[in-house]
């Protein structure tokens, strides 16, 4: 009968963890499958890595001295180094480097649900099944963050590729019994380093636990780790002649340090959202303490989960932090509280201990409940929409269309898909700003206008960009989900303004009068009838000058309409005014003098200054005509002067 009640507790608990995490499990498969191969940024900085790893792949360096062309993040090179790798197979894009991360992360819940099978105490059936069930659950737990953790596993980013490195080391740590396995565990827990640098915390963590319980296999994780990292970082800091060190570690110390932030909101925060993950870690680690099952192992096990919890605090800390800081502060601790779970409930199943059973039966349960209380992810926040892929095509569309190489300062990469040529992410310019000051080149490439276009994202800053709003003026404003598309990771930020430069007027000639230049932003004293030229000037395209210009194509090419000047008294021989546009016979300026027409000229497919002679004019008045009559195209006129 008693063996019958623990089996029950025991069975009942582990299923729910595992229907539960399973749950988690295929929910977040499919939000990944939804995400994998949508063709721009899920999130800000992804197509900036898939800069790193272009630079690689065609053997350029990556640690360089900041400049307009190319500014490294502040991490690790191993993570690009793998894409480029891979993209001599499979081609370089997002689609690779998010199969990357999803398959790191696959592996990590894999190495979690092995550990959980592979460290039971019993063999029987139940007792490997319930600690199957619980792996599932624990598995579930780890997915579950997703949303928690800034929605960042599947992503072009270095962080799945670290936890499964650092689990990875974890697992050999763990599960191993010899030299050989310690030194795998150091090489894996280098790698890590040179993924992301946090890794340092958990492989300090797992190295001391080692030394405290298998001190031989400790010196032995300890030094291949060390000699990997010394061969690595020397040759790296060596062949970069010092910038891989100044990025990776001197630049990351000018990022101011949000005390309170890491060692009070984020703990808080962490405890309060995983309660029950840190309950059932709680209680397994007692209940085999009661039963006198605990290993030497398990310091290990909890070095880590301290270690990533540690690692969460304070690199939320860290000035522009993001919330997959938090990874590691869930991920360790699951891991953990996994096995331990597992083993617990294998104990009471094999020893048919019921205050053993109670207490796993207890842990499995808070497994369950952490799954059930995180519920399904919001997939319509997380997952692009038929329409966003549309407007995905029309933005790379708008941006194909554009004039020469631009600057795309927070989608960099953008300019790789259409064919022109990136330059710095601005992710990389603030982070090197406050240490080094200004990029090389950066603000006097702005001055002298040599981007004949620029996209900024609706979070630029006043003044982040200096020369910008004296030689660039925004022509366009576009929005998620018509030629835009929202980042659906991390920041919450999109393009929003095309800007093109601000061009000077000509020189008027001797004695020359400029009559009209719309730089007031007004039709003052004009006639607007239709709606093709709007209620004010547009913004200047290519082929106009200053800010503003009357532009009838502003608003499609279906839209019609006329703008006629007020009475302009002829006392010079010569009218001048710049036009642009298409051949088009409905498309056409005319000069009005009474009833008469007394010219009419239209444009020829390119910006020309058109010159007038108004001589027969001289003493009368003259109304200038700009008419679209043109369902499939329009005309900019601008500079209009007499001479």
């Amino acid at each position: 009968m008693k063996r019958r009640i623990v089996l029950g507790l025991v069975a009942t608990a582990a299923f729910a963890a595992a229907l539960a995490g399973v749950a988690q499990l295929f929910w977040h498969a499919r939000l990944f499958a939804g995400r994998v191969a949508f063709p721009l940024d899920l999130e800000w900085m992804e197509g900036g890595m898939l800069l790193h790893a272009k630079r690689i792949a065609e053997g350029q360096p990556i640690y360089v001295p900041p400049s307009l062309d190319f500014i490294p993040f502040l991490y690790t090179p191993f993570y690009p180094a793998v894409l480029a790798a891979l993209s001599k197979i499979f081609g370089l894009g997002y689609l690779l480097g998010r199969m990357v991360s999803v398959l790191s992360f696959a592996a990590t819940l894999a190495l979690v649900v092995v550990s959980a099978t592979r460290t039971l105490v019993a063999t029987s059936r139940p007792g490997r099944a319930a600690a199957l069930a619980v792996g599932l659950g624990g598995a579930g737990v780890i997915a579950s963050s997703f949303d928690f953790a800034g929605a960042f596993y599947d992503l072009v980013r270095s962080d799945s590729l670290l936890i499964l490195l650092e689990g990875a080391a974890l697992f050999l740590a763990i599960e191993g019994k010899g030299k050989r396995s310690a030194g795998l565990a150091g090489v894996a827990i280098a790698l890590a380093f040179f993924t992301k640098q946090t890794a340092a915390f958990v492989g300090v963590a797992i190295g001391a636990a080692l030394l405290v319980t298998r001190w031989r296999r400790g010196l032995v994780f300890g030094a291949v780790a060390a000699l990997v990292l010394a061969l690595g970082a020397g040759w790296l800091n060596k062949s970069s002649g010092g910038w891989f060190w100044k990025y990776i570690y001197q630049l990351h110390q000018s990022h101011a340090f949000l005390a309170d932030r890491a060692y009070d909101y984020t703990p808080k925060l962490i405890l309060r959202s995983y309660g029950f993950l840190f309950g059932a870690l709680g209680l397994a680690t007692a209940g085999l303490a009661l039963a006198r099952q605990l290993r030497r192992t398990d310091v290990v096990l909890w070095a880590a989960a301290v270690a990533g919890f540690f690692a969460a605090c304070k690199g939320f800390g860290t000035q522009w932090a993001w919330p997959n800081a938090f990874i590691p502060g869930v991920v360790f601790p699951a891991y953990a509280a996994t096995v331990l779970v597992a083993r617990l409930c294998a104990h009471g199943l094999a020893s048919a201990s019921l205050p053993a059973a109670v207490l796993a039966s207890a842990a499995a349960a808070a497994l369950a409940v952490q799954c059930v209380k995180v519920g399904a992810p919001l997939a319509s926040s997380f997952v692009p929409t038929p329409g966003d892929r549309a407007a995905a095509m029309r933005h790379l569309d708008l941006l194909r269309a554009l004039p020469g190489d631009g600057f795309i300062p927070f989608h960099p990469y953008y300019s790789v898909l259409v064919g022109k040529r990136p330059f710095a992410h601005r992710m990389g310019v603030k982070d090197v700003e406050a240490l080094l000051g200004r990029p090389a080149g950066l603000d006097q490439a702005v001055a002298a206008q040599r981007f004949p276009f620029v996209v900024l994202d609706d979070k630029v800053q006043p003044y982040e960009f200096p020369h910008m709003d004296a030689r660039y003026h925004v022509v366009e404003e576009i929005y998620a989900g018509a030629a835009s598309v929202r980042m659906f990771s991390g920041a919450p930020t999109s393009p929003r303004y095309i800007l093109l430069p601000t061009v000077d007027p000509p020189a008027l000639p001797p004695g020359g009068l400029r009559l009209f230049d719309f730089e007031a932003g007004g039709f003052t004293g004009f006639t607007v009838d239709g709606d093709a030229f709007g209620a004010s000037p547009a913004p200047a395209r290519t082929g106009a000058y200053g800010r503003f210009a009357a532009d009838s194509a502003r608003f499609g090419p279906v839209a019609l309409g006329t703008l006629r000047s007020p009475p302009i008294a002829i006392h010079k021989p010569h009218l001048r005014f710049t036009l642009t546009g298409p051949p088009d016979a409905n498309l056409r300026v005319a000069l009005v003098n009474g009833p008469d027409l007394a010219a009419s000229v239209g444009p020829d497919g390119t910006t020309r200054v058109v010159d007038l002679d108004v001589s027969g004019l001289m003493g009368r008045s003259v109304i200038l005509q700009i008419e679209d009559r043109s369902t499939t195209a329009g005309l900019c006129v601008d500079e209009i002067a007499a001479w």
